[in-house]
């Protein structure tokens, strides 16, 4: 395995590249089909349950369009600044992402012994694993650093910032301070290059830097797969059975909600799964709505004042 070059100054015209590409590139979250999709699937749910246009628009973004614009400014700096972390933070993520692999390896080393020098990955069930596990892994890790978040007081006066909206917008996904994002970022790094490692040894290849820093498919996939939904007003429910492994939009509006109840409930990202295995799942009702925000917590009452003195 050898280190990428990197360059700081060639990772800051990429970043900014990127953000010239955020509706036309399909590796961007905001790669125009996955913003028609969302629209398209809101207007469907819609005029299925037989509303109107001007109703699904109420109900897509239900209070004066001035509440949501009033957080578009922090929301639009955090979705540049952190656009920016993958590309000016890459050795720390290719770093974390070789130690997981490395883990895997000398794990899995007495298993399945030496790799093949020069051999790859290239069986279409071995691209396929090297897709899915790191995929799976990830969102594993993703799901404990955010329960964590929510755990620590310290660590919550950082993760606040994301559920401080009262109106849910597709950018309310990128809502965190840069410092909790390489928090995240860092451990889906360390546990994609553990499953790729653990893939590759299995079958006797090696890894190389491409194939730890390369964009998933199932990312896409799951970009395309409704996830502006998941920060919106659009109630999209599963099938009850389905919302025991995946996360549905209305799910996570749940976690969204202001009710300290809800929002300590369902932090997974992708896979429900982990939610349901560690006894942290909630299942709204189809018909439940929630108020989005952070409830202050009541002040703690001072101490009473003494009575004035009585006047002669």
């Amino acid at each position: 395995m050898t280190w990428p070059a990197y360059d700081p100054l060639t990772a800051a015209w990429q970043w900014l590249g990127s953000l010239a590409g955020t509706l036309t590139e399909p590796g961007s979250p905001f790669w125009w089909p996955t913003i028609l999709l969302a629209v398209l699937a809101a207007l469907g749910m819609g005029l299925a349950a037989g509303r109107s246009v001007a109703e699904i628009r109420r109900q897509a973004l239900p209070c004066d369009g001035r509440r949501a614009l009033r957080h578009l400014g922090i929301d639009l700096a955090c979705f540049t600044a952190n656009a920016a972390l993958p590309f000016l933070a890459a050795p720390l993520l290719f770093l974390l992402s070789a130690t997981g692999a490395a883990i895997a390896f000398l794990m899995l080393l007495p298993v399945f012994g030496q790799p093949t020098p020069g051999a790859r990955i290239d069986t279409p069930v071995a691209m396929l694993l090297c897709a899915l596990l790191p995929f799976i892994a990830s969102d594993f890790a993703l799901y404990w650093s955010h329960r964590l978040f929510h755990r620590f007081p310290l660590l919550w006066r950082a993760h606040r910032l994301h559920h401080a909206p009262e109106v849910l917008t597709p950018l309310t996904a990128f809502r965190f301070w840069p410092q909790e994002q390489i928090v995240h970022m860092g451990g889906a790094s360390l546990m994609n290059g553990f499953a790729v490692g653990a893939v590759a040894i299995a079958y006797g290849a090696q890894v190389t830097p491409l194939t730890l820093l390369g964009v998933n498919v199932f990312t896409l996939v799951w970009n395309l797969a409704l996830s502006h939904l998941r920060h919106s007003h659009v109630a999209l429910p599963f099938p009850r059975w389905l919302s025991y492994v995946l996360v549905s939009p209305h799910m996570h509006q749940a976690h969204h909600s202001a009710d300290a109840a809800q929002h300590d409930r369902n932090f997974a990202t992708v896979f429900a799964l982990w939610d349901w295995m560690f006894g942290t799942l909630y299942l709204p009702a189809r018909d439940e709505r929630f108020r989005f925000g952070v409830d202050e917590p009541a002040a703690e009452p001072g101490p009473a004042a003494a009575p004035a003195p009585a006047s002669r």
